[in-house]
Formats: C-alpha cells, structure tokens, sequence
C-alpha cells in the first residue's frame, strides 16, 4: 500500500500478535523467546519431579536441535510480489539482493499496476488475461498482489515455500493501515495456504524524500531481517501457515549505522480519517486522504509497531491470520 506520508496517517487490523507484553522485545534472540504462554509451578518440588523436568527439558533441547539441523538453509523458492507494480523504486533493489546476495531463488509475479489500498481482495478479473512474461522468472498480471500469490502458489512456481510481499512505499503501521494494505494482504494469502510468509515496508518522513543510498540501506536491512526470519521460523511453536510477519524497515534511518530492531505489538489506536473529497461545483469525488502523519500522532503506544518506526527502529510484528469471535462479549 504506497501511502504519502505527509498527506495520509493509514493504519487498521484485528490480527492478534500472540504476546503479552506491553514494551518492546528487542530481536537480539529468536521470536521464540517470548513465549505466548504463561505458566505457573508450585512452590516446592519433590526431587523426583525436579529430576523429571530435568529430563524433559533435556531431551526438548535435543529434539530442537535436531528440528534446527534438518531445516534448509535457504528456501527451495522464493514467491515476490508487491502492490505497488512494477514502478516501485525499492522493489528491484530487493529481488536483486534476494537472487545475488542471499542466493534464493526467487520468481516475481506482480500486479501489472498499482494495486494499493486492497488488502486481500481476490476480486476475479472481467475477462481472460496473458501472463506478461517479463523474463524466466518474472510474470506480470493485471490482478490483486493476494491474486498474484494465489497465481503463483499453483500455477507458476509450486515449489514456493516463502511468501515475501514488498516492499511497499510507505508504512503499514497500526491496525488500520494493516488492514487496508495491498502488501500485507498478499503475505496473509500466502499464510492461509500453508507458506511462510512476510510483508515489509519501507516508510518514510516525505514522499520521493529519499536517496539511492537510502534504499540501499533499507535493502541490506531488509535481507538481514528476511535471513533471519527463515532461520528462526521453526525454533518455535508455529508452524508455516500459523503465523506470519509484518516488518517496517524506516528509510530514513537505516545508512546511520546498527539500526535496531524491536518485536512490537499493533497500535490499535491510530489510523486515517477521510479519503475523499467531493467538489462542491461539480459534485465530483477524487481521492483526496487526510489525517495527521502516522509518526506525528501524539497518542501512538509504547511497544507499538508506529512509535518503534517513529523513534528509527525496524518493528517486527507476528501476526496469526485470523480474526478471532468475540465469545461472551
């Protein structure tokens, strides 16, 4: 979803992230060291039980170890879309760093325009359409970024065991802008269906504010983050198609060196207001967002995903693809 980040403050999503925190976990560990759980143990234990917790643990531990060592080291192949199209400025750099400096395999498949604003409409097209075959491993297609996944996932490359969507122009920051993005979408398609799955953005303080060296910046970020998704995806207990990620790489921060990163909750609380404007002469509607930038709102939360990007940081959000009923409420 490019969003102008001086115009438009998006954000909106009822996926949960499983955690019970309110502050920041910083990623110097794997996700899977905040657990979604909490437990509680008596207060004294006989030497029996401590000896058989001992025992469990032990042999945890060994079966991690082995579920670590029979992972790949790098996914049999890659599935890249986008919302934004072909015309992204931050979405080669991205593929080129996939292919070269990871060495993935990666196939495109992409809308053939700017789908943004969709989330994950699978909205069937009017009439047959060619696949634009841009080369071996790249197709463009006049369909959804969650349509070009579903395309994908079945047709064009089968062996995908990654989804990554992105990245897009702009945040997907809050419960709002979540909801509403084109890119985060195209990730939860790929989650349903049993992948792994990512959706990053690149947010920024002014629309074409940027320099290439910025971009640069965010990429090698952007990879390091990836890498290290894939290599913690199963330390855990979610397996692919349980969860998935949303990760925001701020442009404006990352050539300043060691940019960190935080494990963040979804800010429920900030979002856009209008989206259009209706001429009063003409009684015509254009589209026409407003609202305060997403990084100036003063009531955003500690340990959300827009005051961690707001204060530099890259946010790493969990996310289960669901929307969950509201029993007894």
């Amino acid at each position: 979803m490019a969003t102008r980040e001086g115009t438009l403050a998006p954000i909106m999503l009822s996926f949960h992230r499983c955690a019970n925190a309110n502050t920041y976990h910083h990623w110097s560990l794997p996700f899977t060291a905040t657990r979604c759980t909490n437990r509680t143990s008596p207060r004294t234990r006989t030497s029996s039980h401590k000896e058989g917790r001992r025992g469990r643990d032990m042999a945890a531990a060994v079966d991690a170890q082995s579920n670590r060592a029979t992972l790949p080291s790098k996914p049999k192949q890659v599935l890249l879309t986008n919302d934004d199209g072909p015309e992204s400025p931050f979405f080669y750099p991205f593929a080129e760093g996939l292919r070269n400096t990871l060495d993935w395999n990666t196939y495109v498949c992409i809308p053939d325009s700017n789908w943004s604003y969709v989330s994950k409409s699978l909205k069937p097209p009017k009439t047959k359409f060619q696949v634009q075959r841009k080369a071996q491993d790249e197709a463009r297609v006049p369909i959804s970024p969650a349509s070009c996944v579903n395309l994908g996932l079945y047709q064009l490359c089968r062996d995908c065991d990654l989804v990554i969507s992105g990245p897009n122009i702009g945040h997907n920051l809050g419960r709002a802008a979540i909801l509403s993005s084109g890119t985060v979408g195209a990730a939860l398609e790929g989650c349903i269906h049993g992948k792994k799955a990512i959706a990053i953005s690149f947010p920024f303080k002014g629309y074409n504010s940027w320099t290439n060296e910025d971009i640069d910046a965010a990429v090698k970020v952007a990879l390091d983050v990836t890498q290290k998704l894939w290599n913690d995806w199963n330390e855990g207990q979610h397996p692919p198609g349980s969860v998935f990620y949303n990760v925001n790489v701020p442009l404006w921060s990352c050539k300043e060196g060691e940019v960190e990163r935080l494990e963040t909750e979804i800010d429920q609380t900030v979002g856009y207001t209008s989206l259009y404007k209706i001429e009063k002469d003409s009684n015509e509607v254009s589209w026409s967002p407003t609202g305060e930038r997403v990084f100036d709102m003063p009531n955003a939360i500690e340990g959300g995903d827009v005051a961690a990007v707001r204060d530099g940081h890259v946010s790493i959000t969990k996310l289960a693809p669901t929307f969950q009923s509201m029993k007894n409420a």
